[in-house]
């Protein structure tokens, strides 16, 4: 499945009609496309009102007939061996789990959307089971030296209550994987990248009791923002922590890594304190 936007185009502007509009003809191809539209009540995304859409039309043609034909017919036995992935893949986390400890479970299917809701539900587990001072969420692609992170903490007295330490400040994305629809303003809340912030634990414990009421957007970082807005933290901004794959001397974090480039790179911590270089002897 895939999801895209159409856009109408002219050289001629006076034949580009887009607003009074009377009449719109729509026809979904037979089930191919989805077609949503505005309706009174309760309006899909930046919708208003009384606005009409936009007049055009256009053709969808499959071709390749036989090859949608094969993968339909196939979808069946996709699925069977899509859900044996799945229990495999259960079997191999709840074993990772049980010996290494260190894995939450919780009751929300991992997808992109649902990720804040995943952070929300993480938050209430280490409120009932644990006892911390700050909380420093990460990713598990990321380059995170602790070291530094507890150093700075210390230097800095980055500790109190209401406290938010991370980069902050990004702009609202409209396309892409992480475009949010939802959100109507052109600029978010501060809220800081995902490669690794730190909170206090009244923050967490905040986020946990009202778990059931926060509304989720797209992406957890930006939802994170958006719920932050509400009690306005103790901000402060560290550009060590790096929200782009890229190596810097006493960086807190950096994204996006395989497995083989994060033990490259803590070879080199470990060889000479540097995880980008090793200056030549």
């Amino acid at each position: 499945s895939f999801e895209g936007t159409i856009v109408w185009e002219s050289q001629d502007l006076q034949g580009l009609v887009s607003r009074n509009l009377h009449k719109v003809t729509v026809n979904d191809g037979g089930g191919v496309l989805r077609v949503v539209t505005a309706g009174e009540g309760a309006l899909p995304h930046e919708f208003m009102e009384g606005v009409e859409g936009v007049a055009g039309g256009f053709i969808y043609t499959i071709q390749e007939g036989d090859a949608l034909l094969q993968n339909l017919h196939s979808r069946p036995r996709r699925l069977i061996d899509h859900i044996s992935n799945l229990h495999e893949e259960d079997a191999l986390l709840k074993e990772e789990s049980s010996v290494y400890d260190d894995i939450v479970f919780v009751d929300v299917v991992d997808t992109y959307r649902n990720v804040p809701a995943k952070l929300l539900n993480f938050y209430r587990w280490t409120v009932e089971t644990t006892s911390f001072d700050l909380l420093l969420k990460t990713d598990d692609d990321c380059y995170i030296d602790l070291e530094a992170v507890f150093n700075r903490i210390a230097h800095k007295n980055l500790d109190g209550p209401n406290f938010w330490w991370g980069k902050l400040n990004w702009a609202v994305d409209r396309t892409g994987k992480w475009q949010e629809l939802e959100y109507p303003s052109p600029a978010y809340p501060a809220f800081a990248c995902g490669s690794g912030y730190v909170i206090s634990r009244d923050i967490v414990h905040w986020l946990a009791s009202n778990s059931g009421r926060l509304k989720t957007y797209q992406g957890e970082d930006v939802s994170m923002g958006i719920w932050m807005a509400a009690i306005g933290p103790r901000r402060y901004q560290d550009s060590l922590w790096l929200c782009e794959k890229t190596c810097e001397t006493g960086m807190l974090s950096s994204p996006q890594y395989s497995p083989q480039e994060l033990t490259e790179l803590w070879k080199l911590k470990e060889l000479c304190g540097d995880p980008c270089q090793c200056e030549a002897r």
